[in-house]
């Protein structure tokens, strides 16, 4: 299946054209909590120097905007834990898990779609 048409990912500069604001978010373990919870996906874009989907979200109860990145895997392409994450609409509500990992850095581990957001 030619998947690339059907993602949701989009380069930074369309991202800024399209009114993001990818700076508001923050990927610094201070900022993103640690565990499992919701999250709603405002945006995707093609990590800058690494094979990865920055992930751009809102924490559901709190508010706070976080930046998460999965990163590609030479078996399963850009899929965390059966999900291929570029598939995945804006607007999705998502329960994830972080953690950090060896070096203190806020991972994502787990990812599973609650919700997507009506099609029009």
């Amino acid at each position: 299946m030619n998947t690339t048409k059907l993602h949701h990912v989009k380069s930074f500069n369309t991202a800024i054209a399209d009114g993001h604001e990818p700076r508001l978010y923050s990927y610094h373990k201070e900022d993103v909590p640690t565990g499992e919870y919701h999250v709603s996906l405002d945006f995707m874009i093609w990590a800058k120097n690494i094979a990865g989907v920055d992930l751009f979200c809102t924490v559901t109860q709190t508010g706070q905007a976080i930046r998460l990145t999965v990163f590609r895997d030479r078996d399963e392409d850009y899929k965390l834990h059966n999900v291929y994450v570029p598939l995945i609409p804006p607007g999705s509500t998502l329960s994830i898990q972080v953690e950090l990992n060896g070096r203190e850095k806020p991972v994502l581990h787990k990812i599973t779609i609650i919700e997507e957001p009506e099609r029009t």
